[in-house]
């Protein structure tokens, strides 16, 4: 992908997420959301999903699934408007995602890890914008 391309596919991902796809906007929406996050039962991943952190009882696997799919719509119609492909778009929100979490929370690594966010900055891909 082009640098110039990044640049729109950041401020594409920086809209939908201010739009309500944020972390913050889902917590304020529904509660399990933000109790499982604090909890550490799920975090952001570098494809722009939220994942399960290790096994979860099904109902936090049902939230997850339910905020994936309404992430796919968002990204889906973006990526559209921005002439872009869902993954490339999926995967500069989950960059901007991961930089969003708070201290305490989790976000897998590039490596596929679980890490729980300290008070500097998140291990992020290094293509991320």
């Amino acid at each position: 992908m082009m640098k110039q391309g990044k640049l729109i596919l950041s401020i594409a991902a920086a809209a939908v997420m201010a739009a309500g796809f944020s972390g913050a906007a889902y917590a304020q929406r529904d509660p399990a959301y933000e109790a499982a996050r604090k909890a550490g039962q799920i975090g952001e991943k570098p494809d722009g999903y939220l994942g399960t952190v290790g096994s979860q009882p099904p109902a936090i696997q049902k939230l997850v699934d339910s905020i994936n799919i309404r992430r796919r719509s968002a990204y889906t119609k973006a990526a559209a408007a921005q002439g872009a492909s869902v993954e490339d778009f999926a995967f500069t929100s989950g960059c901007n995602l991961i930089a969003k979490t708070s201290p305490g929370e989790k976000y897998q690594a590039p490596n596929g890890t679980w890490q729980t966010r300290g008070s500097g900055a998140p291990t992020r891909d290094s293509r991320c914008p």
